[in-house]
């Protein structure tokens, strides 16, 4: 745990330094771009209130999504945790240094080849499946019982480098918004040597399913390995996405749980667009703005750390609930929580209820680490990376359709005018709703349990 808790937190403080830089940067590349076409100096950084034209602002940066993470999550299964760790690293690092490449060449360069940073992510399926086989990883090391509190504090890890991380390259930005967008870069490479002292997990969770399956798959793994042909191996692999499929389709609770993990993709693109929307809609700076990223960030360790283990505790010990419905009713109660604070962020007519908004979204960030505690009380403890990486995959299928969705809604909003700004989290707090209602429909036979 505790060289999974350095990763994370040298890791995501990077990413989190160069968040909003980035979104600062790629305003200016277009600014400039655009001011270029009617006889402006390309060497001329603008002003950003002239950026905050409306074409400037209908310009949206999609990266494609990474559609790897079941056949990463199979080999998990089958070869480790700790190589698709190690892979997933190296093709996340390699990817946000393409996209920095782009931006200091963004003279000769155009814009839109940031796209291209997904190319790289293919080495280990990018940074879904990494943070999947991260949870993956601490999920085989607890009990059922315990790995919701496990998911809760590693997950505060995460938060704790967003607020650190926030103000810190609030400030930096106001001297160089390149400083942080490449310090950012140097921490998460430098923290990502973490993972060579993480041990292999796998066979802790074979462990605790019967000895007898685990030897007859070993069998069957075996002689794949050994000298087979070609076609035999590739025959192998596909059997194994078979397995993989029927294990998502056999469960109806499964695939409404992978619905509802579906649309928790829409809040990680939200954070982007947070940014922009403060910016338009109030007159805020970039630099301004990414300090809500903060609060929210505040809010979200309040809740992992404070307010669900004492609900998880009040739940399990004085209304005697198992496990797996307790993570199922907070689930449920975090998804709604979710969709009311999209929808007041969308129709904030003031900063205050903006700000609203986003501690009602905030308090309801506890649900997919929820909705994933229960579906991995689900399936057996060897198969919990496959699970995780198809999740991994729906999110990412997600992201896909949401970013295009999100910057539609937002050019959409431009053009409607400052009442409509908010259309994108109406879009957003529409989805999760939906995901809400799916979760109602699941039930846990067991309420109950022995002291």
């Amino acid at each position: 745990m505790i060289a999974a808790s350095i990763l994370i937190l040298a890791v995501d403080f990077g990413f989190y330094l160069t968040a909003a830089p980035q979104t600062k940067i790629f305003e200016n590349i277009v600014c400039r771009n655009y001011l270029t076409t009617f006889g402006d100096p390309a060497d001329t950084v603008p002003a950003e209130e002239i950026c905050k034209s409306e074409p400037v602002q209908k310009t949206s940066d999609v990266l494609p999504g990474i559609l790897l993470s079941v056949p990463y999550g199979v080999l998990a299964d089958r070869w480790g945790r700790k190589p698709v760790l190690l892979l997933g690293l190296l093709g996340t690092l390699l990817g946000e240094l393409w996209v920095r490449i782009v931006c200091f060449y963004s003279t000769v360069l155009p814009l839109r080849l940031v796209w291209l940073s997904g190319m790289w992510r293919l080495i280990g399926g990018g940074d879904i499946t990494l943070s999947s086989i991260a949870l993956v990883m601490v999920a085989d090391l607890f009990s059922e019982e315990e790995i919701a509190t496990a998911l809760f504090r590693l997950t505060s890890i995460v938060i704790v480098s967003e607020v650190l991380a926030t103000p810190v390259s609030a400030y930096l930005m106001t001297r160089d918004p390149w400083l942080p967008f490449m310090l950012g870069l140097g921490v998460a490479t430098l923290g990502s040597l973490a993972a060579f002292l993480m041990p292999e997990t796998l066979n802790d969770a074979k462990s605790r399913i019967n000895p007898a399956t685990v030897t007859s798959e070993d069998d069957t793994r075996s002689s794949l390995d050994g000298k087979t042909s070609v076609r035999q191996y590739i025959k192998g692999k596909l059997q194994d996405l078979q397995d993989s499929a029927r294990l998502m389709i056999g469960s109806p609770a499964i695939a409404i749980c992978l619905f509802a993990l579906f649309v928790t993709s829409i809040s990680k693109q939200s954070t982007s667009l947070l940014l922009q929307y403060t910016s338009k809609r109030f007159g805020w700076s970039i630099a301004d703005a990414s300090l809500l990223i903060s609060l929210r960030g505040l809010i979200v360790l309040a809740n992992y750390l404070l307010i669900m283990p004492a609900l998880s505790f009040l739940l399990v010990r004085y209304f005697k609930l198992s496990a797996s419905l307790k993570d199922l009713l907070l689930a449920q109660g975090s998804s709604c929580v979710s969709a009311l604070g999209f929808f007041v962020m969308a129709t904030a007519a003031s900063r205050a209820i903006l700000i609203l908004g986003i501690v009602l979204f905030s308090l309801g960030a506890a649900f997919a680490v929820s909705c994933r505690s229960f579906v991995t009380s689900l399936v057996r403890p060897d198969r919990v990376g496959t699970l995780y990486s198809s999740a991994a995959a729906i999110t990412s299928f997600g992201m896909v359709i949401a970013s295009p969705l999100l910057a539609y809604a937002f050019r959409l909003g431009l053009r409607l005018g400052p009442a409509w700004f908010g259309l994108p989290f109406l879009l957003a707090g529409g989805m999760y709703l939906l995901g809400s209602v799916s979760l109602l429909h699941l039930r846990v036979p067991d309420r109950v349990h022995e002291e």
